[in-house]
């Protein structure tokens, strides 16, 4: 953890006369700032498609997600790319498939997002703690704490493949991971006679440029391999406000806004044997990638004579080493008949190293606030199962219906409205395929839900629709 012991003594209110206990240090308190505005980084980690582990998505491709994401034994469309680039050595001809993915996200918390006081208070930001309350008097939480966010997470994706007697390209562009979070609230400190108005938006956004080639070694084995040029974007913003009716020399306005980008390499390897027409097991493993994101952060603090110490106006460039774990799976698929499907997936995702703006950032011109750390956010490993069945109905109408039940990685100290982890999730969907001449129709409708032992609940809503056209 960045902060290991919580903060005591007033600080630097002892230059305000609001106590006699002696001062936190300057370095000490601007980092503790520093670290809230990173966090904001984070957002939304997880809630739904986009956050079955860690920042993980529930996968690619309608079809697939429609089976609860189990499809590493099965692999057998454009989607295995994701799943297992051994599958692709099926596939037959050539063709394309393109599609969208849609989540409305209704988090339901115990209580308001925190705002714990910086001087002699709780204030973490490795417990989810994105407003440094710089009065005593200042409520420890916001009233808001449902929050309905329509459209989170929508994400296009598009593939290609072609095949090649024994063996199959394919690649194309599609999201990986990513989150959302948009919070707005209003509460009351009495003691100043005082308005207090926060404010956080923050995007995470993680896609893949993807190519791969499936290789089919005998009429029973098939290996694959993948490299995904990983894009990673976050943006964040943070604002807030005091004003007071009692006098200005109270009022403080901070604001905080992180904009940063990079990309790094992720290498896939997988292998598919089928053991008859009915059985059939696969595997995949993926590196991981170390990503550098570069850009700006700024921050700012204002106000009147009250806030002077810690008064501020700062923007630097740097870099984050942000680390993206290695992950793999284990799937088999069993077919009774011809026209009924049954797949099992276990897969884990190593997060113990994962980094990310608010444990490690680095800048070209530190400052009060902007100052360099490198810390451990307390991240695991994340492990889940899914089960899936598929049934062809007819020649034109197939039916689909799967379920995940899997585990973030992520610590639930960051749990509020607007930084939500959601622990163990569980996801069901169900779908159907329609085929016409040369195209294929998939649609998905689904729900997530979950809980943690801090109070927030979840449940998410999604939508899919995607098209395949063989050429």
């Amino acid at each position: 953890m960045i902060i290991k012991n919580k903060i005591k003594g007033n600080g630097y209110y002892n230059e305000f006369t609001l106590s006699t206990e002696e001062p936190l240090s300057k370095k000490t308190w601007f980092s503790s700032i520093f670290l809230s505005l990173a966090l904001i980084s984070l957002s939304s980690v997880p809630a739904t498609k986009t956050y079955a582990s860690g920042v993980n998505m529930e996968g690619l491709g309608i079809r697939a997600m429609s089976m609860g994401s189990a499809f590493i034994g099965l692999a057998d469309d454009a989607s295995a790319v994701f799943w297992n680039p051994a599958g692709l050595s099926q596939l037959k001809g050539a063709g394309y498939t393109f599609g969208v993915y849609s989540m409305t996200a209704d988090v339901d918390a115990k209580n308001g997002v925190s705002n714990n006081s910086l001087p002699g208070g709780d204030y973490d930001p490795n417990k989810g703690d994105l407003f440094p309350g710089f009065y005593p008097s200042e409520p420890t939480n916001f009233d808001d704490d449902e929050e309905l966010w329509l459209g989170a997470a929508t994400m296009p994706s598009f593939l290609i493949f072609k095949n090649f007697g024994r063996y199959t390209l394919a690649g194309g562009a599609f999201g990986v991971g990513g989150a959302y979070s948009s919070y707005n609230d209003k509460i009351f400190d009495p003691a100043n006679d005082a308005e207090i108005e926060a404010d956080v938006f923050a995007v995470l956004g993680l896609m893949s440029i993807n190519g791969s080639i499936g290789y089919q070694v005998t009429q029973k084995l098939s290996v694959g391999f993948g490299v995904d040029m990983l894009i990673n974007v976050w943006r964040g913003d943070v604002k807030k406000d005091y004003i007071s009716a009692s006098g200005s020399d109270w009022n403080y306005n901070y604001d905080a806004k992180i904009r940063k980008w990079g990309y790094g390499f992720q290498g896939n390897i997988g292998v598919l044997y089928k053991f008859n027409e009915q059985w059939s097991v696969g595997a995949i493993y993926r590196t991981g990638s170390d990503i550098k994101l570069e850009g700006d952060t700024k921050i700012r603090l204002k106000g009147g004579s009250n806030i002077d110490p810690f008064k501020t106006n700062e923007k630097s460039d740097g870099h984050t080493d942000f680390e993206y774990g290695a992950s793999w799976g284990v799937g088999v698929a069993y077919k009774p008949t011809k026209k009924l499907t049954f797949t099992y997936d276990y897969r884990e995702n190593d997060w113990s190293d994962f980094n990310w703006p608010g444990s490690n950032a680095t800048f070209d011109e530190p400052g009060k606030f902007l100052q360099n750390v490198d810390g451990d956010p307390g991240w695991n490993r994340a492990h889940g199962y899914s089960v899936g069945t598929e049934y062809l109905l007819n020649n034109k109408i197939t039916l689909r219906a799967g379920y995940t039940n899997e585990s973030s990685g992520v610590p639930s100290e960051f749990e509020n409205p607007a930084t939500i982890t959601l622990g163990d999730i569980q996801i069901a969907n169900v779908g159907m395929g329609f085929q016409y001449d040369t195209w294929k129709v998939d649609v998905l409708v689904g729900t997530m839900w979950g809980g943690t032992g801090y109070g927030v609940d979840h449940r998410c809503y999604d939508f899919g629709i995607s098209f395949m056209r063989m050429l």
